[in-house]
C-alpha cells in the first residue's frame, strides 16, 4: 500500500488540509482560531488542562507558562490569573496533569510534584531525616551481650524520609524474654522534624538489616518487646516526602502511576489507594518496581488497559534504541504479614509486543491503545478470534513513507476526539503538521499544515466543549473547529490527489476520454480541478483543468475574459479562459456568504487517450470550502496493441 497505483480508492495519494466526512467524502478541514486571551510575560506554554470543580461542576483552564514556569487559571477564555506566586515550575519542560480526589496533580520530571485543590497550589516540601536518635535501658535491663539496632524515619502525607543514623545499645536479656512486670524495654528519643506527621521505627538485632517495628505520633518511643518486627518492610533507601520526580502520569486501579523518573530510568512508581492516593511510600501502600533494570527497554508510559482475558490491569509501554520496545503488565497483589498489609507488584512481559519511544503519543481510543514509535503507529488490542492474546499491529502502512520521513518521532503528541486520533509533530523541514487516523472509516488523513505540542478539551460554563491545542511557540491556546475558515485568520492550501486509477483490468485497454464531471457539495470560494492521464509512453501529464467559483449561485455568471494566453493560473479580471500547458481553466472570482444549493456539477470536455487517470482538487484562498462528492470520467474503452515502448 505504498505505491499510489495500489491504493484503495477511498484513500488519497495526498490529502493536504482535508478531512473525511459522512461515508468517506473528502472535505475542507477544520479551521483554527485563538481561544482565550494571551498570558502576559509568557512566550510559550509548557502545558494546559481542564480542572473541574466537583461542587460547582464548572471547569477552569490551568496553564503552565513556558517562560516563567508560573501556573495560571482562566474561565471561559477570560483573563489569566496567577494562582500562587510562591509556586512555580522550571520552565521549558512539558507539564502533565491528572485530576483525582478533588486534586489536580502536576509533574514535569524536574520539579517536585505540585497539587492544586481549586483554590491554592501546594508543592510538597522535602522532610529531613530525623537526627540525634538516642536511647536508654528501662526496667530491669542492664548492659550485656545482646545488641539492639534502631533507625527512625519521618512520614508526611506523601511519603517517608530515609532512615536516621543507626543507634545501637546493648542489653543483658534477649528481647523475646523482656518482662512486662518489671517494664523491661528501651526508651528512644530523637529531634522533632518539621513537616512530619508521624515517625516509623525500624529494629534489628544485626546491623544493616533493620525492619519495621512500629509507628509513633511523637518524637519518642518505648520498645517494650511487645511489637513484632515485620520482615517484609525494610527501612527505605529513598526520601519520598516530596513525591517522586517523574514525567508521565496515569490512573490505573485507583492508583497514581508514574514513569520517566530522571534518576531511575527503569522505575515505575505507584501510589497507595483511597486516602493514600498520591502517596508513594510503601508505608501508604505505594512503592515502585524496576522493569528489566539495566536492560535495553525503559518504561515510557503507563496506561490502564486489560489482559488478554479482559481483566483490567496496569500496562507499561517501554522504549528501546531501535524503536521496537516492549509492553509489560503489572498486577498488584496484597499480602498480610503480622497485622500489616503489604502491596506486592507482579510483572509480566507481553510476548512479541512492541512499545513506544513517544509517551505523549499514547492514547486510549475506544477498545484500543494507539501509540507511535520509530517504525510507525501501532495499536494494542486483543487478537481477533484468539483468546487471551494481546497483539500490537502497525496501522500506518498507508502513510509509511510520509511517517518515516518525520524528524523526531519521540516528539509526537496524540488525542482521541470525534472518532478520530489526532497526531501532531514536526517534519524535517520544520513545518508543524497534524495527521489523523479516522477510526470510523479506517483511513488516514495526511496531513494538516498546523501542529501543536499538546491537545486538550475544555467545556465552558455554557456546556460547549472545545477542542484545543497548545502551540509550540506563543502564549495563546488554539481552538480547532469546523466553524472556522483558515488558520488563525490566514489561508491554508488544500490538495486532494486520488490514487492512480486504472481504466480497465486489462492494462492494454485505453480510455478515449470525452468528458470529466466534478460533483461538489457546499462549495465556496475558488476550487481548482485537474485531471492527469497516463499515456502510452508511461508519462503522467495534465490533460484538463478547471477552476470554479460562484458569484450568486452555482452554475451562473460564467464568461470569457480578455486575458491573453499565458502560463499563469490566476488573473485579476472578473473571469477568463486561458490555455495552460495542455489544460483549460475557467476562473470565476467571487465568494458567496451563503450557499444557494447543496451540490453543483461542473464538466470539462477533453479528448485524450489514456491508460490510467488521476484527479486533483485544490484551493488556496482562505474563503475556499468544498466537499468532494464525486469525480467522473466519461469516454469509450478501446482495445489497443501493446505500445512498442513497453516491449523495449
Amino acid at each position: 500500500m505504498v505505491d499510489e497505483a495500489r491504493l484503495n480508492p477511498k484513500f488519497a495519494t495526498q490529502s493536504t488540509n482535508l478531512i473525511q466526512v459522512q461515508d468517506g467524502l473528502w472535505q475542507t478541514r477544520w479551521g483554527t482560531s485563538y481561544y482565550g486571551l494571551e498570558i502576559p510575560d509568557e512566550e510559550s506554554l509548557d502545558g494546559a488542562c481542564e480542572f473541574l470543580d466537583s461542587e460547582t461542576n464548572i471547569g477552569e483552564l490551568i496553564a503552565v507558562g513556558g517562560t516563567t514556569g508560573k501556573i495560571y487559571t482562566s474561565t471561559d477564555g477570560g483573563s489569566w490569573t496567577e494562582i500562587d506566586d510562591s509556586v512555580a515550575l522550571t520552565p521549558g519542560n512539558n507539564a502533565n496533569f491528572i485530576q483525582i480526589g478533588g486534586y489536580l496533580y502536576i509533574v514535569n520530571g524536574v520539579d517536585y510534584m505540585v497539587r492544586y485543590d481549586g483554590t491554592a497550589l501546594s508543592s510538597f516540601t522535602k522532610v529531613d531525616e530525623p537526627t540525634d536518635l538516642a536511647g536508654t535501658l528501662a526496667g530491669g535491663l542492664n548492659t550485656g551481650n545482646y545488641t539492639a539496632y534502631y533507625q527512625v524515619t519521618a512520614v508526611n502525607e506523601v511519603g517517608e524520609t530515609g532512615p536516621s543514623t543507626t543507634f545501637s545499645i546493648t542489653h543483658d536479656v534477649e528481647r523475646a524474654y523482656w518482662s512486662e512486670t518489671t517494664s523491661d524495654g528501651i526508651n528512644l528519643t530523637w529531634t522533632a522534624v518539621d513537616g512530619a506527621k508521624r515517625y516509623n521505627i525500624y529494629y534489628s538485632d544485626e546491623s544493616g538489616y533493620e525492619i519495621f517495628l512500629a509507628s509513633s505520633p511523637t518524637n519518642s518511643f518505648s520498645d517494650n518487646g511487645s511489637y513484632t518486627p515485620n520482615d517484609a518492610i525494610e527501612s527505605p533507601n529513598d526520601n519520598t516526602t516530596t513525591g517522586p520526580k517523574f514525567v508521565e502520569m496515569e490512573l490505573s486501579g485507583n492508583r497514581l502511576w508514574g514513569t520517566k523518573d530522571p534518576d531511575n530510568p527503569y522505575r515505575v512508581w505507584f501510589s497507595g489507594t483511597a486516602q493514600y492516593l498520591g502517596a508513594f511510600s510503601p508505608f501508604y501502600g505505594g512503592g515502585w518496581v524496576n522493569l528489566e533494570a539495566g536492560g535495553r527497554n525503559k518504561p515510557e508510559k503507563v496506561v490502564h488497559y486489560r489482559t488478554g482475558k479482559g481483566d483490567p490491569i496496569s500496562t507499561v509501554l517501554c522504549s528501546s534504541p531501535e524503536g521496537l520496545g516492549s509492553i509489560w503488565q503489572i498486577e498488584m497483589t496484597s499480602i498480610t504479614v503480622e497485622d500489616i498489609g503489604i502491596t506486592v507488584p507482579v510483572t509480566y512481559k507481553v510476548v512479541g509486543s512492541i512499545g513506544t519511544n513517544s509517551p505523549r503519543s499514547v492514547v486510549k481510543a475506544r477498545d484500543n491503545i494507539f501509540f507511535a514509535n520509530k517504525r510507525g503507529v501501532f495499536s494494542l488490542r486483543n487478537k481477533e478470534q484468539m483468546y487471551n492474546v494481546l497483539s500490537t499491529d502497525e496501522i500506518s502502512q498507508a502513510i509509511r513513507p510520509n511517517y518515516r520521513s518525520l524528524d523526531d518521532m519521540s516528539d509526537i503528541c496524540a488525542y482521541f476526539y470525534d472518532g478520530k486520533v489526532f497526531f501532531s509533530t514536526t517534519e524535517n523541514s520544520g513545518e508543524e503538521i497534524t495527521f489523523i487516523f479516522d477510526m470510523e472509516r479506517g483511513n488516514w488523513n495526511y496531513k494538516w499544515t498546523i501542529g501543536v505540542k499538546q491537545f486538550l478539551e475544555y467545556t465552558d460554563s455554557n456546556g460547549k466543549s472545545r477542542f484545543l491545542g497548545i502551540p509550540r511557540t506563543g502564549n495563546r491556546l488554539i481552538e480547532f473547529s469546523e466553524s472556522f475558515l483558515g488558520d488563525l485568520g490566514g489561508a491554508f492550501n488544500q490538495l486532494y490527489v486520488s490514487p492512480l486509477l486504472s481504466v480497465d483490468k486489462d492494462e492494454t485497454v485505453a480510455l478515449k476520454t470525452k468528458e470529466f464531471i466534478a460533483k461538489m457539495g457546499k462549495t465556496r470560494g475558488q476550487i481548482y480541478f485537474e485531471i492527469l492521464g497516463l499515456l502510452k509512453d508511461n508519462s503522467l501529464v495534465s490533460i484538463a483543468s478547471k477552476e470554479i467559483s460562484d458569484i450568486e449561485s452555482f452554475g451562473s455568471n460564467t464568461g470569457v475574459g480578455t486575458d491573453l494566453a499565458s502560463t499563469t493560473l490566476l488573473s485579476t479580471t472578473q473571469s477568463n479562459i486561458k490555455y495552460v500547458s495542455d489544460a483549460w481553466a475557467v476562473y470565476l472570482l467571487a465568494y458567496p456568504s451563503t450557499f444557494s444549493q447543496s451540490t453543483t456539477k461542473k464538466s470539462i470536455k477533453k479528448r485524450k487517450k489514456v491508460y490510467a487517470l488521476q484527479f486533483k482538487v485544490s484551493a488556496t484562498n482562505s474563503e475556499s470550502v468544498f466537499t468532494l462528492l464525486s469525480l467522473q470520467a466519461k469516454g469509450r474503452l478501446l482495445k489497443q496493441r501493446t505500445p512498442s515502448n513497453w516491449l523495449n
